[in-house]
């Protein structure tokens, strides 16, 4: 599989539900975690060309926050290797209007996740042949 699963988030427990909900939902059994966007970013530019990233990230954290993360992101030349799922706990309609600017951005969804959002994650056109089964 050529898919990473990223999660971006500085909350333990927030980590702990979606890891959980990656693997009961055959998503990723082991999603690389980082608390920070910084080294995440890091990790994403010296990686592989070739993969495409699952990246569930919160907007607010320390530093640099999830629109920085983006903004980022942003600038690379193969974006489309980037599916960006926004999960946070802010109900605010700008960060979703300002979230859909974004090609990468997939969905938007509050904390915490369920099984639900994980089977909209496997819908996503872009990614789902990832998750099909054989």
């Amino acid at each position: 599989m050529n898919l990473k699963v990223l999660i971006i988030d500085d909350d333990d427990i927030v980590v702990f539900i979606e890891k959980k909900l990656m693997a009961n939902n055959n998503i990723s059994d082991c999603p690389l975690v980082f608390k920070r966007a910084r080294p995440a970013l890091d990790f994403i530019a010296a990686e592989d060309q070739k993969k495409e990233y699952l990246i569930l990230l919160d907007i607010n954290m320390p530093g640099m926050d999830g629109w920085d993360f983006l903004n980022e992101l942003n600038n690379e030349p193969d974006k489309d290797r980037y599916h960006v799922i926004m999960v946070t706990s802010s109900v605010e309609n700008r960060d979703k209007e300002k979230a859909t600017k974004y090609s990468m951005v997939k969905g938007f969804l509050e904390k915490p996740i369920s099984n639900d959002c994980c089977r909209m994650i496997k819908d996503i056109p872009e990614i789902s042949h990832f998750f099909e089964k054989v």
